[in-house]
């Protein structure tokens, strides 16, 4: 049974909490960030190593020697070795240190690790707006995702080479024992996957939501690695390639398309208008399987496709759902609006040696007799002699070499409102040793699809548990509320037979189970099955093995950009009506 609790939290921005350099004593990159001390900072930075360009990245050698040298740089400047589990980079973020922000992410800092809260430096700039960080930071997370995806490329292709060929069936629903025709109102699917030497395919009917409504499309996932140019739009296509083929538009779109471009100032710009951040996970460390009997008090089994199974309960799965955002009380002054002008405010009172520009938003001082004035104010403006001390700011030479500002720091938290939603789950799996896979050797194919299919994704958290030695989960049942949960099951292996060449596919992939269908042996529920004459080695029209990897003749590439502009204008068009 499960066990599901809220909670609400919120951050004032009245409570400063003090970040204490000898803290981060055991850190050189930590305590440089923590006294601002930059030239310090940027000497560390410096004397670590430099990755290559990953497109220059061709072999699993080559893949596990950089893959070192990242290790190297993360374990130099990616610390998390303190009491609220921040990096180097977080602390920045916190100290609204934008120079130390943009070096750490230039010398390669992980933009994703997260603190002891469950967030990422990103978020946390986000959430502080602090657009000086978040837009550096955004791109530099969106470069850093596509150098650390080429840099694992040769490894992930040379896993998929080790692999067996083989065709597999992958099918997820809703069921309820209580809740009538959950299984016809709910989205359900198929997922056929062809795996062949370095390429992959998986085809796919769920293209999305679209409010309560399923939006149907049929189309194809295709990862290239090892292909014939039989065609001229084969010959423009690199290696290593995910393409998604739209057969109803005969379209082709490339997954990774400007992956390896900066992002837009219209890209940056709409990320830094967000003004809520999501965290959805499921913990799976502290899983334990517990063996279900039967009446018998007996193990119990039961068959899965082919396969014979044995029935487990885990314990000990916890999912949570957390979400900041930006109290709205706030959001007035908000530095990410185009509009909002931030007033400049000196601190007469300072004793720092140096002109102190104070955010009032953010400011920690409870003395609100203090006298401020404004640079941005012409009208009946105080003039104001100070002491030559208070505009001193390069340090004299007795001080020269010694951090700017080494002492304790006041910084004041973002003020968001924080929501929390934790869940206990008891998931089902059925376990078998005569699946013809390993956990580990599906995991290099799941790594390419994760992005693109979401149940593959919650798939994959559930296959990061500890499972007995030689067995695999043929079927895995995840409980929404206490009475639905989402069935995933592998249905379906063939072994293929290896053959010597793959010919030109036909014109049209629906060609072929009109085919199957019209000579009694096709499967009309299935979309380009393959159930008969390509799994055995037989042959289509002419005697000629269907290739499933080869683009076939009559679809035109596009672009996503090109799709985009067409549905703002066809959403544009439905609102002038």
């Amino acid at each position: 049974m499960s066990k599901s609790s809220a909670t609400a939290t919120s951050s004032p921005s009245a409570t400063a909490a003090v970040v204490r350099p000898q803290d981060f004593a055991d850190s050189p990159v930590h305590y440089a960030v923590a006294i601002g001390d930059h030239f310090s900072l940027n000497r560390l930075l410096s004397s670590l190593p430099k990755l290559p360009d990953p497109t220059l990245i061709h072999t699993e050698s080559e893949s596990l020697a950089q893959e070192r040298i990242a290790e190297q740089i993360s374990a130099a400047i990616d610390g998390r070795d303190n009491r609220l589990r921040e990096t180097p980079l977080h602390l920045a973020v916190r100290l609204n240190d934008a120079a130390a922000a943009r070096a750490l992410a230039a010398a390669g800092a992980n933009i994703s690790l997260q603190n002891a809260a469950g967030w990422n430096p990103l978020q946390e700039a986000l959430l502080r707006r602090c657009p000086e960080i978040v837009a550096p930071l955004v791109q530099h997370h969106h470069l850093a995702a596509w150098s650390k995806w080429r840099r694992r490329l040769p490894r992930l292709v040379a896993g998929l080479r080790r692999m067996r060929d083989f065709y597999m069936e992958i099918s997820f629903h809703f069921e309820s024992s209580i809740v009538p025709f959950v299984g016809k109102i709910a989205p359900s699917d198929t997922y056929k996957i062809w795996k062949r030497d370095g390429n992959l395919r998986a085809d796919t009917s769920l293209a999305g939501y679209d409010g309560l409504k399923i939006q149907r499309a049929n189309q194809s996932f295709l990862f290239l690695n090892d292909f014939n140019y039989s065609n001229s739009i084969d010959s423009d296509i690199p290696r290593g390639s995910l393409l998604i083929l739209n057969h109803d538009e005969k379209k082709i779109y490339d997954a990774f398309e400007n992956a390896g471009n900066p992002l837009s100032d219209t890209d940056v710009s709409n990320f830094c208008n967000q003004t809520s951040v999501y965290r959805p996970g499921m913990d799976v460390t502290k899983a334990e399987l517990i063996g279900r009997t039967n009446w018998r008090r007996q193990e119990k089994t039961e068959n899965v496709g082919e396969w014979k199974a044995r029935v487990y309960e885990m314990h000990n799965v916890l999912f949570t759902f957390r979400s900041r955002k930006v109290n709205a009380a706030d959001n007035r002054d908000d530095p990410f609006s185009p509009t909002c002008v931030l007033p400049l405010e000196i601190d007469e009172e300072s004793d720092e040696g140096f002109i102190v520009a104070e955010n009032p938003r953010f400011s920690v001082s409870n003395d609100r007799q203090q006298r401020r004035h404004s640079s941005f104010v012409r009208d009946d403006r105080e003039f104001v002699t100070v002491s030559r001390k208070s505009v001193d700011i390069i340090p004299v030479d007795s001080r020269r070499g010694k951090p700017r500002c080494g002492g304790d720091r006041l910084v004041a938290p973002p003020a968001t409102k924080e929501k929390e939603y934790a869940k206990s789950l008891r998931p089902m799996v059925w376990l078998t040793d005569k699946f013809p896979l390993k956990t580990e050797e599906l995991m290099p194919l799941l790594d390419i699809l994760v992005n693109k299919v979401k149940a593959v994704r919650r798939m994959r958290e559930i296959l990061t548990t500890t499972f007995p030695p030689g067995t695999f989960p043929v079927k895995v049942a995840i409980p929404v509320v206490p009475t639905v949960r989402v069935v995933i099951t592998f249905t379906k292996f063939v072994e293929l037979q290896p053959i010597e060449n793959f010919y030109t596919p036909l014109s049209s992939p629906r060609e072929f189970v009109n085919e199957e269908s019209t000579s009694g042996g096709g499967d009309e529920s299935g979309y380009f099955s393959f159930s008969s004459s390509w799994l055995r080695g037989g042959s289509s029209r002419g005697g000629k093995p269907t290739d499933p990897f080869a683009i076939p003749s009559g679809y035109l590439l596009s672009s996503f950009d090109e799709k985009n502009r067409k549905l703002k204008k066809s959403k544009s068009s439905r609102k002038t009506k």
